[in-house]
């Protein structure tokens, strides 16, 4: 085989393998057209990147309607659309915080092919003199930053401070004057164009920073043998996020986000641009974009440090609290029962009843009205029962959720009422003063509350302290759990 017919299969093996991602999946799509209108408008036009999840639904659902009416067949409710779009990599979905809505935002993937789909809807009209200066300056600087030799590099920095003098002499002689429109509106849409792919980027290092933090877990759990490369890192304290190579872009990224120096420029200059004259070219959309610039990469930004930071402790938690050593044994154990699953399954029947019946983890409750009516020969049935509607008995739903889920606003209502009584409460000051109505439920979720508020500074973790909280009281419930104090205020809890 020729080196050149090589290239051509190793090109489409790369290809194919892209053409499974779900980018290109969405590009593909029967309905592409239609996802991508909603998508985009959604968390693109409307500026927002994470909406909560009954706001997303509502507006969805306005979409559907409006789409169904210009003659679009979408019979679908919006909910069941996201769980679809999540199900295939379009959206992602991160819990909110305690007590709120869970929320959404735009994968990597959707966010490349809505940049694919708005390049082809608004190409541009002819090669740019901006890009091109762009792309020579960038070489120019390269070649310079490269150099070995400082005698050279010395040189093309002295040819550098010549043009600029030589400018700048011309400016103050009033033989160089301002560029015009034409050329001005190049740049800040090669701006806005560069700037536009960003939240693509901040996704990508989000996604990349959380696999990575997968992949080591597995890797720890896993080897059985010696610590291991990272197991040892962690153990001396590398942050081993940061010694890969989408956490040192991002942490490099961040810190120039970071300077304030930096940042209040770049908004001083931004505010100069909006008010130029040749703006009023570009479209409310795009002055808003430009606007808000600063503004929105510090969000993103902050997002995924955030969860650079999280992961990274909670990493550096797993090994040296020697959590992973229980992850081992679950994992042991699994493999063993999967062994015996297979010697089991080549003599009984897997559809063979066990005689074991167990109850969900979660409530399902819905109602009949959501149910759609099939008949097998897609014919109307002969006759319609008519049924009598009963009345909802909403403390009997009630009682059946509060069986399978833990009422975190009911919790997160008794900590703050007895904090009003005191600076710093435990757990158990809580359980002793609210009744745990939900049993061990209920200390289950103060403990969980508890480690959620250590990153706020309102709850403190006693390291290698325990206290005893009891429940029920026919008969008593007892346990030792991690001594955890809920402040009023940052930092209260050091006053105990």
């Amino acid at each position: 085989m020729s080196q050149t017919a090589a290239q051509i299969v190793s090109s489409v093996t790369r290809l194919r393998r892209l053409s499974e991602e779900a980018a290109w999946q969405l590009i593909r799509a029967q309905n592409a057209h239609v996802i991508l209108a909603i998508l985009r408008s959604n968390f693109v036009e409307s500026g927002e990147t994470r909406v909560p999840a009954p706001m997303l639904f509502e507006r969805i659902d306005d979409d559907v309607v409006a789409l169904r009416g210009a003659g679009y067949d979408l019979p679908q409710t919006a909910q069941q659309y996201c769980a679809a779009w999540l199900n295939q990599g379009y959206l992602e979905r991160r819990p909110g915080e305690i007590g709120g809505d869970e929320t959404y935002e735009l994968s990597s993937e959707a966010l490349a092919a809505i940049g694919i789909v708005s390049d082809l809807e608004t190409p541009p009209k002819a090669a740019t003199e901006s890009r091109l200066t762009t792309v020579m300056s960038q070489l120019d600087q390269l070649v310079v930053d490269t150099d070995e030799d400082v005698a050279s590099r010395v040189e093309a920095l002295e040819r550098d401070r010549d043009r600029l003098d030589a400018r700048i002499i011309a400016i103050r002689d009033g033989r160089s004057g301002t560029i015009d429109d034409r050329v001005a509106l190049e740049r800040v849409r090669d701006i806005l164009s560069l700037a536009d792919q960003l939240p693509a980027d901040f996704a990508r290092v989000r996604r990349e920073i959380e696999r990575l933090n997968v992949r080591f877990r597995k890797d720890i759990i896993e080897n059985d043998g010696g610590r291991g490369d990272v197991l040892e890192a962690l153990f001396r304290g590398v942050d081993v996020l940061a010694e890969q190579e989408a956490g040192r872009s991002f942490q490099a990224f961040y810190a120039l986000l970071t300077d304030l120096e930096r940042s209040a420029g770049l908004d001083a200059a931004i505010e100069t641009v909006l008010s130029r004259p040749f703006v009023s070219e570009l479209t409310t959309t795009q002055r808003d974009f430009l606007r808000d610039l600063v503004a929105s990469l510090g969000q993103r930004g902050g997002e995924v440090h955030e969860v650079y930071v999280s992961l990274s402790r909670s990493l550096r938690n797993f090994v040296q609290r020697r959590e992973y050593e229980e992850e081992r044994t679950v994992s042991r154990l699994l493999i063993v029962a999967q062994r015996r699953f297979g010697v089991i399954s080549e003599t009984v029947p897997v559809h063979r009843s066990a005689g074991f019946e167990l109850g969900l983890s979660q409530s399902e409750l819905s109602s009949v009205g959501q149910w759609t009516p099939f008949s097998d020969d897609g014919e109307r049935p002969p006759s319609l029962v008519e049924n009598v509607a009963h009345d909802v008995d909403l403390a009997q739903i009630l009682g059946i959720i509060r069986e399978s889920e833990i009422d975190m606003r009911e919790l997160q209502q008794n900590v703050a009422s007895a904090l009003q009584h005191a600076t710093v409460v435990s757990v158990a000051d809580v359980l002793a003063r609210f009744p745990a109505t939900q049993g061990f439920g209920s200390v289950v979720g103060l403990v969980y509350i508890a480690l959620q508020r250590q990153d706020s500074g309102t709850a403190i973790h006693r390291d290698g302290q325990t206290e005893t909280v009891q429940w029920n009281s026919n008969p008593a419930r007892f346990a030792k759990v991690p001594r955890l104090l809920f402040t009023a205020h940052n930092g209260a809890a050091h006053e105990r």
